[in-house]
């Protein structure tokens, strides 16, 4: 069964203390949200981050940390995440100096594999979340193809977007069937067209409320469900009105979905 979970950057204005973060959960939770996926707030520590999350019936189903941090010593990912009893440990993004050539790609796709190989000793994969700088195109293959070829699949994982995959101009389901045994975690964004554009190059492109945009959800559902997805974190990185709000009407609407 999938769960519904909340991606923090959503509620990132409301995390900066420890009673702003339990506050937060108290109403992510009464929406009905089952867990967030979240970084470790600079106010506390993992040990206080997990109780307030217990105490609220929340998961926290990754961790984070850098891939240069864990191949330098992985032992501060892996006490997380087996803390929060989280299978994945995700990384950032490809660094800027690397985004401009293929080369540059591989270079992390390598390093994404050495680090995944430490973490899949203790049990744990490494996962990359994508945006849309990865479909840059190199001449008939892009970057985010080089991320998922040179990538060993049983080391690395991936948490795609689905905005982003539409910003980079693939379809969404595509992407999620061909990412089949090797995600677990998806975001789950629209992609909206907003309205005012004066011209075609002002084009209004907007995050929305799931439900709210162009998306093909149901489309998106089914390929989740046909891939093994787990768990669908709900993300808008910029809300049009109270974040909570947002929130519940993107998680309303995917109970009407059947999730």
């Amino acid at each position: 069964m999938n769960k519904i979970i909340v991606q923090g950057y959503t509620v990132r204005e409301t995390l900066g203390d420890e009673g702003q973060v339990a506050d937060t959960f108290k109403k992510i939770a009464a929406i009905g949200y089952q867990g967030i996926q979240m970084a470790l707030p600079n106010t506390m520590s993992a040990e206080k981050l997990k109780s307030l999350l217990d105490a609220y019936g929340l998961i926290r189903p990754t961790v984070s940390s850098a891939t240069d941090a864990i191949l330098a010593d992985p032992a501060a990912a892996i006490e997380d995440a087996r803390l929060f009893d989280a299978p994945v440990v995700t990384v950032p993004t490809v660094p800027q100096q690397w985004r401009a050539a293929p080369d540059g790609f591989k270079r992390y796709a390598d390093a994404m594999n050495r680090a995944g190989a430490l973490l899949k000793k203790e049990g744990l994969r490494l996962g990359y979340h994508n945006h849309a700088l990865e479909f840059i195109s190199f001449g008939g293959t892009t970057g985010m193809d080089i991320l998922f070829s040179e990538t060993d699949a049983d080391n690395v994982e991936f948490v795609l977007d689905t905005h982003w995959l539409a910003a980079g101009g693939v379809n969404p389901p595509d992407w999620i069937r061909r990412a089949k045994g090797r995600m677990t975690l998806v975001h789950f964004k629209d992609y909206a067209i907003g309205p005012g554009a004066e011209s075609i190059g002002t084009t209004i492109k907007q995050f929305a409320e799931v439900g709210q945009g162009n998306l093909d959800w149901y489309q998106i559902i089914k390929a989740c469900r046909e891939t093994g997805v787990c768990w669908f974190a709900v993300e808008q990185d910029t809300c049009p009105v109270d974040p909570f709000t947002s929130l519940k009407i993107s998680y309303d609407y995917l109970k009407r979905m059947g999730v």
